[in-house]
């Protein structure tokens, strides 16, 4: 196939400031995916009745303890020869990058919610659908982060989406970054369109695993076997497979909950705060207002 209809090799690198300490484009563009990601809960917080305040102590608890955990478990679960070594030798944990596991920092993301409902009093199904709906815009970012760098290498392949001459060893290959970049774009599009029309709290909650899981899932068996620098496999299946599956199984158990109900509620000042945007199950329960002439009223009472 033509090199013409292949995507260029490129990959960007550190801007230096001082010594050795450089700007770094993947750092850049994951924080304009959090403030990207932030601002657009805060303003779908408003639309549902929920204080963006609330919203943005949650995304730090979230956002923060993930990206912890996304770091710190990276390396015992993608390679743990290397972590063993690093334990052995302490000194390395300051030499050496860990890595960014994204499964890892959903786990600790989910961990960091609960800890958040257990001090603020508040519903995850409210606050997690918030950030479900957020997160297309935040991963796009983060995403095109992983692209700029290309550290998600996948197999050799002359599919129009590869890229050329990849790393410089003139095959081109799948780049599982840019595709989830794709997912984010057709992503954003959905959650903007689907949020027009009303929705029960949560909805989104269910929709973003259902439609994210599988799709990381199938592509995981695009990426490259560590020796070539790609992910380590379990029984035949990568970590971001068996993370995939589980998230897949918890989108399913959120839809259930939504499907059946009631909606849930945030409480402000210990007071539930109705959903603004009434969905058709919250129109159906509502009763209509009485007819009845106010003598009457009264003597019913």
């Amino acid at each position: 196939m033509s090199t013409l209809l292949l995507i260029p090799w490129f990959k960007l690198h550190g801007i230096p400031i001082v010594g050795k300490l450089e700007i770094q484009p993947f750092g850049i563009l994951v924080a304009l995916g959090i403030l990207l990601g932030t601002r657009v809960a805060e303003w779908r917080a408003k639309k549902t009745g929920v204080p963006p305040q609330l919203i943005s102590d949650f995304l730090v608890y979230t956002i923060g303890i993930g990206l912890v955990c996304a770091y710190l478990l990276n390396k015992p679960v993608y390679d743990w020869d290397e972590f063993v070594e690093m334990v052995q030798h302490p000194k390395l944990f300051l030499e050496r990058y860990m890595g960014l596991s994204s499964y890892m920092g959903f786990g600790g993301g989910v961990a960091a919610a609960f800890v958040f409902r257990h001090r603020k009093h508040v519903s995850i199904m409210v606050m997690g659908d918030l950030f479900c709906f957020a997160f297309p815009f935040a991963w796009f970012f983060g995403r095109m982060g992983c692209f700029t760098v290309h550290d998600h290498p996948g197999l050799v392949s002359h599919f129009f989406l590869a890229v050329d001459n990849y790393n410089g060893e003139g095959l081109p290959r799948h780049d599982l970054g840019f595709y989830e970049v794709l997912w984010s774009a057709a992503a954003v599009g959905l959650v903007l369109w689907l949020g027009k029309s009303p929705r029960p709290r949560g909805f989104f909650m269910a929709f973003i695993p259902i439609f994210y899981a599988p799709t990381r899932f199938f592509l995981d068996y695009l990426r490259e076997v560590p020796i070539n620098g790609g992910d380590v496999r379990y029984f035949g299946f990568t970590p971001g497979q068996y993370g995939s599956l589980a998230m897949l199984a918890t989108g399913v158990l959120v839809a259930i909950r939504v499907a059946r109900g009631p909606e849930p509620s945030i409480y402000v000042d210990g007071r539930a705060v109705p959903n603004p945007l009434p969905t058709d199950n919250a129109m159906a329960v509502s009763k209509p207002p009485s007819t009845a002439p106010k003598s009457k009223q009264k003597r019913k009472k």
